[in-house]
């Protein structure tokens, strides 16, 4: 429903992705949503960056409507924890933004799927790629034609995960949550998509590790194919080249930058030199814009740039690359999978 001014929010996780929304969002004086409160399980986390933001903690979402009256919740919780969260906040009458995955399994995501449809509620969806200038300015420029037909596209994301990211074990553990075929397939099935449109198939091969290295083969309604490498066994670089789209015409290059501000998109064609689509970029300038467009989409009711479709239609393609890997790397249609 239609609001007026910043939602009050209560953000909810404050481990790593918690306390970086934290500083690089909702610190600012300008910040598009007012945090009123922060909640984890931890009473020390939710104390530190509580503190950061000049607000109390709780450890539980209950304790903290009772106590502030929100008006959203920001999740920041580790994968598994998502779909619960979101019922729960949206059993409390408040607006959402999730992270991705949506859910781990297609029974939570239908259940959280169904609980926004009927709460008259905003669930917005915190994928950073939908969000980045280099990846709608490459977008744009397949859709205009400059690199001539579309027929294949690739995206890479290779690193070795440390710091913060392995502080609390999940992302390299056992449980549900762990893997990065979870981790990060999902943003590079949105990258995907918003460059060839809606996947129909897809097949999984693993690395020496699967939980650390798998290569995906996409097939699109459009009729191209399309591949993805998730890696965590290798060194980072400061510009990570994480998408190209292949033309009958030309190429773009979408490059992305963790700790630079030099992602950016660049079209390549056999006449001219390459070209540049946008200035120089932060990965993580996409999640102020994120909570922008969620506060904007409780303002004026209009749908969010991602919402929960979107994702789940992500989420599909990861859960059918996880079968895809249980069964020898047999290709799955997402009509079956479902």
């Amino acid at each position: 429903m239609p609001g007026s001014g910043r939602p009050r929010t209560v953000l909810v996780g404050c481990g790593a992705m918690g306390e970086m929304a934290a500083k690089l969002v909702y610190a600012a004086p300008d910040a598009p949503a007012e945090v009123v409160a922060t909640v984890d399980v931890r009473a020390d986390r939710a104390a530190a960056v509580g503190s950061l933001l000049g607000v109390p903690g709780f450890a539980s979402l209950a304790e903290a409507v009772a106590a502030v009256e929100p008006d959203a919740a920001d999740l920041r919780l580790p994968h598994d924890l998502h779909a619960a969260a979101v019922l729960e906040a949206l059993a409390a009458g408040l607006h959402v933004l999730v992270e991705k995955p949506l859910a781990t399994t297609a029974d939570d995501a239908r259940a959280l799927a169904e609980a926004a449809r009927r709460s008259g509620r905003v669930v917005a969806v915190a994928e950073n790629y939908p969000h980045l200038r280099t990846v709608r300015a490459a977008a744009e420029a397949i859709a205009a034609g400059r690199i001539g037909d579309l027929v294949a596209v690739r995206s890479t994301r290779a690193y070795r995960i440390g710091g913060v990211w392995v502080r609390d074990g999940w992302r390299t553990g056992a449980g549900s949550a762990a893997g990065i075929l979870l981790d990060q397939g999902t943003h590079h099935t949105s990258l995907l998509r918003r460059l060839a449109g809606d996947v129909v198939a897809v097949s999984a091969a693993p690395g020496r590790s699967a939980g650390d290295t798998v290569g995906l083969t996409l097939r699109f309604a459009s009729g191209i194919v399309g591949q993805s490498l998730y890696t965590w066994q290798t060194p980072a670089t400061v510009v990570e080249t994480e998408a190209t789209a292949y033309g009958t015409s030309g190429r773009i290059d979408i490059g992305i930058a963790y700790d630079t501000a030099d992602g950016r998109a660049v079209l390549t064609t056999p006449d001219a030199p390459p070209e540049t689509l946008t200035a120089g970029e932060n990965y993580y300038d996409s999640h102020a814009v994120m909570v922008a467009d969620f506060a904007a989409v409780i303002r004026d009711g209009r749908a969010p740039v991602v919402g929960v479709a979107d994702a789940q239609a992500d989420l599909d393609v990861v859960l059918a690359a996880a079968r895809s890997l249980a069964e020898g790397g047999r290709e799955i249609r997402l009509e079956e999978a479902a």
